[in-house]
């Protein structure tokens, strides 16, 4: 019976009946366990420095609100480590900003400029009172002419804003969005991260480099992007809500809400060399006011790209985010493909609504008629009244020419071409209204479930988009 028992104990996962559960709040301290509410810890950092086992959960408490980064720590095929909330309430916000809401935080300079200092990076974006309105960023002092424009001074580590008066007695809110990743996923795996919101970042939201095993499942992320990528004379912005960079594979994002991203919601990229990128899922998600929705290559031409599902996801409003008319390459895209030379296979975009963009909805202009044919894209639902709606090479096709695109590229042939029909657009209510096209419209992915967890079919078939119809 020992040698029985010492086998069964040789082969059982290693955290079965050990995994931990550790709590994180704003009334918690560094010194507590962590293994309660009652002895919770307070900081990212004390959760980032941390040591995990497959199986433990990490639960921040709901309304409470940390700054700084999050570098979370890997789990195994014996388990997933869990980052997600407790209690009752708005979800664990995650802010990549610094508050600079107090009258004393600014210096007046003269000549309508006020400055503030002890900001560590460069500042991508300045979000006044929650979004109703951002900072437009300048790359020299000298351009700060009319109001809300600003400029990062890195030698003195100083924001420099153009306002008539002191801006906290303008704006009840002011953070200053950091260029740095809200959460740093380097070479992890086995990780989840649920019912989290990730805002205010001036870099990309999730930087997941080299991820595997890796589900981000009903998280916000918000604000994010805009910092000098490079620094110094380097000027060029970027920032994205969730990219996957390098080596991915297993890896699944769904029911995720994403706005108001300076660069793609969604991505997976690389540069290899010799990257595979494989077993990608983004499903069942709702994404408004980006410059992209979603943003693939891979380069170079040893590296290689195959599953990639990119299906159910409700798309609207590409190109009409805080960052558009700051940019220098405004595009505005759903589907931003760029020179991607890595061998391709099976990448599927399938039962989407692309709703309204203010450059070509579906962009690809340097991949190739062989690359396009990888492709499996079918009942999507398509609307842009005005302008090009897909550019391919040396093809630019207007929403009136789609009959044309579907002979011409053999492509979505169970597709429609009308306005989605939502509740309420202005409120970013998306939930598909009565009468809508997009009801029972949708191919059968295999999903049974929508952004909400209603049971798919409703009807005598899915619905396009990430929301099920419920409704006579």
């Amino acid at each position: 019976m020992r040698l029985f028992l010492a086998a069964v104990l040789l082969f059982m996962p290693a955290n079965a009946g050990f995994a931990a559960t550790y709590y994180v709040s704003n009334q918690g301290a560094d010194s507590n366990d962590g293994l309660s509410p009652q002895t919770s810890w307070a900081t990212l950092n004390r959760v980032s420095a941390a040591v995990f086992q497959p199986g433990d959960r990490i639960l921040f408490r709901r309304n409470d609100v940390w700054r700084g980064q999050l570098i979370p720590h890997s789990g195994s095929e014996a388990g997933h480590v869990v980052y997600d909330a407790y209690g009752a309430g708005a979800k664990p916000l995650f802010l990549g900003s610094v508050s600079k809401s107090r009258s004393a935080d600014w210096t007046e300079e003269g000549t309508g400029v006020w400055s503030a200092g002890g900001l560590s990076a460069d500042v991508g974006n300045i979000i006044f009172d929650d979004g109703k309105t951002c900072g437009v960023k300048m790359w020299h002092e000298s351009d700060l002419k009319r109001d809300g424009d600003y400029w990062y001074d890195a030698a003195r580590h100083r924001v420099k804003l153009r306002s008539a008066e002191n801006p906290a007695k303008r704006y009840a809110c002011i953070e200053c969005a950091i260029r740095e990743h809200v959460i740093l996923q380097i070479n992890g795996s086995y990780i989840v991260y649920e019912n989290l919101a990730v805002k205010n970042g001036g870099a990309h939201g999730l930087a997941a480099v080299n991820a595997h095993h890796t589900i981000v499942r009903g998280c916000d992320f918000a604000y994010l992007g805009g910092g000098n990528q490079a620094g110094g004379d380097k000027t060029v912005r970027f920032g994205n809500g969730i990219e996957f960079w390098a080596g991915a594979h297993d890896n699944l994002v769904e029911r995720c809400r994403l706005w108001e991203i300076y660069d793609a919601a969604l991505t997976n990229q690389s540069m290899g060399p010799r990257t595979p990128q494989y077993n990608l899922t983004y499903r069942n998600n709702v994404i408004w006011n980006s410059e992209y929705s979603f943003e693939y290559w891979n380069r170079p031409e040893d590296s290689e790209t195959h599953d990639i599902h990119f299906v159910h996801n409700t798309c609207v409003n590409a190109g009409y985010g805080w960052g558009h008319g700051q940019r220098c390459d405004p595009s505005g895209c759903h589907l931003r493909f760029y020179a991607s030379p890595a061998r391709a296979r099976n990448i599927v975009v399938r039962d989407n609504i692309f709703d309204g963009a203010t450059g070509p909805a579906f962009y690809a202009p340097e991949w190739s008629r062989a690359q396009i044919d990888v492709l499996a894209m079918d009942h999507n639902c398509w609307y842009q009244p005005e302008g090009v709606m897909i550019a391919l090479k040396k093809s630019a096709y207007a929403m009136r020419d789609f009959a044309t695109y579907q002979a011409a590229w053999k492509k979505e042939p169970g597709s429609i071409c009308a306005a989605a029909r939502f509740v309420n657009a202005p409120r970013r209510d998306f939930h598909l209204a009565a009468g809508s096209p997009c009801i029972d419209a949708a191919g059968d992915d295999g999903i049974r479930r929508d952004f909400d967890g209603v049971a798919i079919p409703q009807g005598k078939a899915p619905d396009i988009g990430a929301y099920e119809f419920v409704g006579k």
